[in-house]
């Protein structure tokens, strides 16, 4: 039994805007990945719930993961004691 993406994503609200940037290209590629495979030959299909749950369950994540990204880059820097500037240098350490 899988847990809500309500569930899942509770462990992440008070993660920083690079945390939650991290995951939200995790379950992209965890899309991709699926939406890649169309003709369903990965050894993956045996599993329970199947990967076609996984695939719903990870776009529904994404849905409600944007608004907490948004959330998180305009607390740290928008309004918070980061710049613009700091944004770049963290994107440059983090790629």
């Amino acid at each position: 039994m899988m847990i809500s993406p309500e569930a899942f994503l509770s462990q992440y609200e008070n993660a920083s805007y690079l945390e939650l940037l991290h995951l939200k290209n995790e379950v992209v590629q965890c899309i991709a990945e699926f939406e890649q495979d169309y003709d369903m030959e990965e050894p993956g299909w045996g599993m329970q719930p199947g990967p076609d749950v996984h695939y719903q369950y990870n776009l529904e994540v994404l849905g409600k993961l944007a608004p907490m990204l948004q959330e998180a880059f305009n607390r740290e820097y928008e309004s918070g004691e980061k710049t613009i500037s700091d944004y770049y240098k963290d994107m440059k350490k983090n790629s």
